[in-house]
């Protein structure tokens, strides 16, 4: 944090407006407002009166103190990212610990809380023991309500808001409540003045409308990603027929918006479809149609797994071309195939050539 953006915290939290403090300085309030925007440093001569006019130390004023904080706290979050790409009981319970323990040590550290809540959100899954999951739906409410207490970061207040309206409607927790979970869905943004539509249009200097552009290519493959899902998942349980009807125009759907076929991350959505496509042909005997959507998967997985590791790459369809994408050095997706083919719908084609054929394009 910059002095200036310190200075910002300070008087925000205080209640006090540039113009007071300006007139306590005895200064201009352009000049607090320089300071603010890290356009210009306060005079040497106004570091004491700024420290306790706050009612600070100066290592405090100039963040010296939360340094070594700002630090660890960097290091828990990669530590936090690593576990979290390799989901299962043991990562979820490490990432819960850390971050009490996180929360112990920086209590007023609001992304602690934030990391904390996600973590026990992990557990919200039958997978774990009932009485895990109720305890840790219970301490996860009351960890995202005291953030919307105390917190005036809006990012961190609106993940406390997302989780709650997800653990809110997770039927199977004794918290669980339809009202309680519309009353916190409703304390989110419109999707028309979220941040992501509004980036589209903030900035008007040349290099700012290159920035436009990017959000808009970003936004792009966001909202197809949410289409998509939807009409994937909309109005279930169907009929094979009918989500095979759904799958192939999700499929039809990526495959217009990024029509050269480089999904890049997205390969990991569109080999999904191809596998729940594969999975309802063969439910219905479809053995050819079945085979075709499994190698269609494996393209996908095998393009995914193929891009370098840490290293951003930009899209290519003019649609989507300003966007870029990342891969974590644990993301893969071979072996989650492999799994799905193990699934009893397959065992009608499973000893075919072309089954094996698949599975050894996957070692």
């Amino acid at each position: 944090m910059t002095i200036g953006e310190k200075i910002k915290h300070l008087r925000q939290k205080n209640g006090i407006t540039q113009e007071k403090l300006a007139e306590y300085l005895n200064i201009t309030y352009q000049s607090v407002s320089k300071w603010e925007n890290n356009i210009a440093l306060p005079d040497v001569t106004l570091i004491v009166p700024l420290a306790n006019f706050f009612g600070v130390t100066t290592d405090e004023l100039f963040d010296r103190t939360a340094s070594a904080q700002e630090s660890e706290i960097e290091a828990l979050s990669r530590r936090d990212y690593d576990l979290a790409h390799v989901p299962n009981k043991d990562t979820i319970h490490e990432r819960i610990t850390l971050w009490r323990e996180a929360v112990q040590k920086y209590p007023k550290d609001f992304r602690c809380l934030k990391y904390l809540a996600y973590a026990l959100f992990a557990t919200l899954d039958k997978s774990f023991e009932e009485a895990e999951y109720q305890q840790n739906s219970r301490e996860l409410i009351s960890v995202c309500e005291r953030i919307l207490r105390d917190c005036t970061d809006q990012e961190i207040r609106d993940s406390a808001i997302q989780l709650l309206v997800y653990t809110y409607s997770w039927r199977w927790t004794d918290v669980a409540g339809e009202e309680k979970a519309v009353h916190y869905a409703r304390m989110a943004g419109s999707i028309y003045t979220c941040r992501e539509k509004l980036l589209e249009s903030a900035r008007f200097t040349e290099e700012g409308i290159q920035h436009n552009r990017s959000h808009k290519h970003h936004n792009n493959l966001t909202y197809m990603d949410f289409l998509c899902g939807n009409i994937v998942h909309a109005s279930e349980p169907r009929t094979h027929e009918e989500s095979i009807f759904a799958l192939e125009t999700a499929v039809k759907l990526w495959e217009t918006l990024i029509y050269d076929g480089n999904l890049l991350f997205y390969h990991v959505r569109v080999g999904y479809y191809c596998v729940q496509l594969a999975k309802h042909h063969a439910a219905l005997g479809h053995g050819e149609d079945a085979l075709t959507w499994l190698e269609k998967a494996c393209d996908h997985v095998k393009a995914f797994d193929g891009m370098p590791a840490e290293k951003s790459i930009p899209y290519t369809s003019i649609f989507t071309c300003e966007a870029t994408a990342l891969r974590h050095p644990l993301d893969g997706c071979m072996e989650d195939l492999k799994r799905d083919m193990g699934d009893p719908c397959f065992d009608g084609i499973r000893q075919t050539s072309a089954f094996q054929a698949i599975l050894e394009r996957l070692n």
